[in-house]
């Protein structure tokens, strides 16, 4: 089981991301790209989408993990972008144990299991204004 301290944020782009830091300010936070994010968007789009959001928000205290389950080129892309961590497919072969390796080398976590659904929080950040976005997480935190 795949065990995250910190408060999970599925954002689907920069306004979740953007959100997220409002509201948790300078907490540990782990921003999750989308589902398959990784064969959908591509890596260089989450790097791009984290990028901003760190330079909008310097103080702000958040992983970066990218959903590359169903594309293993994307992790591999991940890594060399420099992201915080990955998802994959469960382990099965070599080539899980390499990326490992590799992600460890970068500093970056390779995951092989995603957080189980309740310890996810789903921002509707593809159909909710700003404010109500900040206002539901918000309250979600407590």
């Amino acid at each position: 089981m795949t065990v995250f301290h910190d408060p999970v944020i599925r954002i689907h782009g920069i306004k979740g991301a953007r959100s997220a830091c409002r509201v948790l300010a300078d907490r540990p936070f782990v921003l999750l790209s989308p589902e398959h994010a990784a064969q959908i968007n591509g890596a260089q789009w989450f790097a791009d989408l984290v990028g901003l959001t760190r330079d909008e928000f310097p103080t702000a205290a958040f992983r970066a993990i990218l959903d590359c389950r169903g594309r293993m080129s994307g992790a591999l892309a991940a890594l060399e972008i420099g992201l915080d961590g990955v998802m994959i497919d469960p382990p099965g072969d070599r080539q899980t144990e390499n990326l490992r390796d590799m992600g460890r080398q970068r500093g970056c976590q390779v995951f092989t299991a995603p957080p189980p659904s309740d310890a996810i929080y789903e921002m509707e950040d593809h159909r909710l204004p700003d404010r109500e976005l900040d206002r539901r997480l918000g309250a979600s935190l407590g």
